[in-house]
């Protein structure tokens, strides 16, 4: 008898071959994505949440320039979606999309990017089916119909968004089981903490989310805000592209991409004049264009900024700081010392750092104030989150949150982050017994709900929470609320 006939019969069977074959974890983040497979140490796949697009007016050519062979040999995901045209128009277009590490990072004439989480959540399902979809045929080399899959979720996700991933996967990729795991939960499972207190310092936003005995307190203490990577990468942006104390020339921030040569016998401070490939500029997006230098910066920001560790930043005191000698991709390097430290003083000192007169990007603006989230200008110190959601929460147990804060999410990576996160609360709450707890391995810390996941999914006795596809189809989408919450 066939495994798939094993799957569609009753469930005691659906169970027993639930047990033999390994369950699949994704974990849509805003900067990457993460697979693989449950019981495993780390993703098999992390892939960018970023994806491409051509849209060719229908009966024009739809071949993409510049890299001919990539598009029609190498492409992930090319689909067809009729629509109006840019101009308002009602005739149709055909839209291409390029996703994985395939899609945005290699240069396509004509080609936007754009990413299809907002404030943690997937909201645009169409090239969000077309990632997992790469990832299942093409990273993992899955038949997806053999494998149940979790998906990691933030506790503030929509019901539309929930059953749109439903539908991907049931509908979409025939999956035979489903289940939507809290991503505050997955982190504290990782960390072996059935109580507490997940600070997630992520791409788009910060938050903070209480876990007791295993459940997320979703109405009561958790707490987001826009204040990440993002929203640093976009004050860095400002502050490169015009001259400052230390120079008096803006920087290119010109990708590898862009650059056919530049000078490598540059002396640190001396201005980079790379030349640059004529054939790609003009055909190169405004939306490409800046997803490349926001990674050009991100990888500037992941190697030398920290945060000071006690008394916060002083400009009085900032040029005995330690500097760091980093080189750009256009062969620009400098000793870089109060900078460094100054950006990122923001995520402890919003009000008197974060420059308000930088347009921001578009997607965090979104973000309004409610009881459990703090707009753009309504920032407050990562430390003052924390407090807001302790202090949210039943007496009884704060004490208990107190003493297991688990601090997740690449931007916490941040060089004295941890440090400064203990002094501040200390000095919020002295009297209080503070222990906070963050795993000393990187991928660890970056993919910490994709690892309890893992874990989670594994189990033995977890069978038991599986949606399955034959429940769905008898059930429908409400079976996923009851089961998934």
């Amino acid at each position: 008898m066939s495994r798939l006939y094993h799957i569609q019969a009753k469930k005691p069977f659906l169970f027993l071959i639930l047990d033999e074959v390994s369950a699949l974890v994704v974990d849509f983040g805003s900067y990457t994505t993460r697979a693989g497979y449950a019981g495993e140490d780390c993703p098999r796949v992390v892939t960018p949440s970023f994806y491409g697009y051509i849209d060719t007016p229908e009966g024009e050519s739809s071949t993409t320039n510049g890299n001919a062979n990539a598009a029609a040999e190498g492409e992930d995901v090319v689909m067809e979606n009729g629509g109006e045209g840019a101009n308002g128009t009602s005739g149709k277009t055909t839209r291409k999309y390029f996703v994985g590490d395939d899609g945005v990072g290699v240069w396509r004439k004509g080609m936007e990017v754009d990413n299809f989480m907002q404030d943690g959540i997937v909201y645009d399902a169409e090239p969000a089916s077309r990632l997992l979809n790469h990832i299942l045929h093409d990273r993992l080399g899955v038949n997806p119909e053999e494998h149940p899959l979790m998906i990691t979720e933030p506790a503030w996700n929509t019901t539309k968004a929930r059953e749109q991933l439903t539908q991907m996967v049931f509908e979409g990729e025939k999956m035979p089981a489903l289940y939507f795991g809290s991503a505050g939960v997955l982190s504290a499972f990782a960390a072996g903490k059935p109580t507490a207190l997940v600070l997630d310092v992520g791409y788009t936003h910060s938050s903070v989310v209480p876990i007791v005995d295993g459940y997320a307190l979703r109405a009561v203490g958790t707490m987001r805000q826009p204040l990440g990577s993002e929203l640093l990468i976009s004050q860095f942006h400002s502050h490169f592209i015009k001259p400052s104390s230390t120079r008096d020339f803006p920087l290119s921030l010109a990708s590898r991409h862009l650059i056919s040569k530049r000078d490598p016998q540059l002396n640190p401070g001396t201005k980079a004049n790379p030349v640059l490939r004529d054939d790609r500029m003009s055909g190169t997006t405004a939306s490409w264009k800046k997803w490349s230098e926001n990674g050009v910066i991100e990888n500037w920001k992941e190697a030398t900024t920290e945060i000071v560790n006690y008394k916060g930043f002083d400009f009085n005191t900032s040029k005995d700081l330690p500097q760091v000698l980093y080189e750009f991709p256009d062969g620009y390097h400098q000793y870089f010392g109060e900078e460094r430290y100054r950006f990122t003083e923001m995520l402890f000192d919003p009000k008197n750092y974060f420059n308000q007169s930088v347009e921001p990007p578009a997607n965090l603006r979104g973000i309004s104030n409610t009881d459990h989230s703090h707009s753009l200008k309504d920032l407050v110190s990562l430390s003052q989150l924390v407090h807001d959601s302790i202090m949210a929460c039943d007496v009884d147990v704060r004490a208990s949150l107190l003493q297991n804060i688990v601090v997740v999410g690449n931007t916490s990576l941040t060089r004295g982050l941890i440090e400064r996160l203990d002094v501040e609360l200390a000095a919020l709450m002295p009297s209080q017994k503070i222990k906070i707890h963050s795993p000393t391995i990187p991928f660890e810390r970056k993919y910490a709900s994709w690892v309890g996941g893992s874990v989670l999914a594994s189990l033995g006795t977890f069978h038991q929470l599986w949606v399955t596809k034959d429940e769905y189809e008898e059930h429908g989408i409400n079976i996923v609320h009851q089961r998934c919450k």
